[in-house]
């Protein structure tokens, strides 16, 4: 099951998310709560004040890459190499190098070493965008696209995968490794929470549809319903966006969707004593 719990700011949805979590540690069920990295820390305080020593033990807190390392530790991954900044330009320069007179576009930037750094940079968005080599070429030959450009830089990016392939793992696609390697005994009789996220990149998404099967899945996010009738160009548009991309997701995969939808207008009640 995948579940939407909406509203604005203020309205209590964190407030309900607890009250779950402290629900189902009070049965001693198993939960896990994903939060963004500059949020982990202090999530982990909160459950400690909120549920207390013995409940919040029930209560794993997790940001998705220290999730997708603790996957990685369990069902193999974590040992492989992942290539610092540095290591990555260092590659990108020997994947340019193995192309020869392919390369003819960058031909004069292709050794230096703020190209391999911005090409690095570049890779890592295509990556985080779930843009891929062949995607990027076929993007090429669309109308309009800078065809010269984007098809070397599409020969790049394969060359690089392939010499990533026989060598070490690029930072970018740790999550998704984890995503191919997650199995439903990871979260069997847990339930999974999300917050404080607004948006998802392609490795989260990745580990996303790969959780929808296995567990039970609530995510909350900051908008007033489900229906965009701003058409993208509202507060919350881009929330909405979320919703709908991550029912497409539980659709695809046959899984059902569940949405509470709490009003501004709720009272926000106060959360429980330390």
């Amino acid at each position: 099951m995948l579940n939407f719990i909406l509203g604005p700011s203020g309205s209590g949805k964190s407030y309900q998310m607890l009250a779950e979590l402290r629900a189902r540690a009070e049965r001693g069920e198993r939960s896990i709560l994903i939060v963004p990295e500059q949020f982990t820390s202090s999530t982990e305080g909160q459950l400690y004040r909120t549920l207390g020593d013995s409940l919040s033990a029930y209560v794993e807190s997790y940001s998705f890459t220290s999730l997708a390392e603790a996957l990685l530790r369990r069902y193999g991954g974590a040992a492989v190499p992942t290539l610092t900044e540095a290591g990555r330009a260092l590659l990108l320069r020997r994947a340019t190098d193995s192309l020869l007179d392919k390369v003819v576009y960058y031909n004069r930037q292709r050794r230096s070493a703020a190209f391999c750094e911005k090409a690095a940079q570049t890779i890592n968005e295509l990556k985080s965008a779930g843009v891929t080599p062949e995607m990027l070429a076929q993007y090429a030959n669309a109308p309009g696209a800078d065809r010269e450009k984007l098809s070397e830089l599409a020969l790049i990016y394969n060359a690089y995968e392939g010499l990533l392939a026989q060598s070490a793992m690029d930072p970018g696609d740790r999550q998704q490794r984890a995503a191919e390697r997650l199995d439903a005994a990871f979260f069997a009789g847990c339930a999974v929470y999300i917050d404080e996220f607004d948006t998802f990149n392609a490795p989260k998404r990745a580990l996303l549809a790969a959780m929808l099967p296995a567990a039970d899945v609530t995510v909350c996010l900051c908008c007033d319903g489900e229906q965009d009738t701003a058409g993208g160009m509202g507060l919350f548009s881009g929330a909405k966006n979320v919703v709908n991309t991550l029912k497409r997701m539980a659709a695809d995969a046959a899984i059902p969707t569940h949405t509470v939808v709490l009003s501004a207008a709720t009272p926000t009640p106060r959360p429980w004593p330390s």
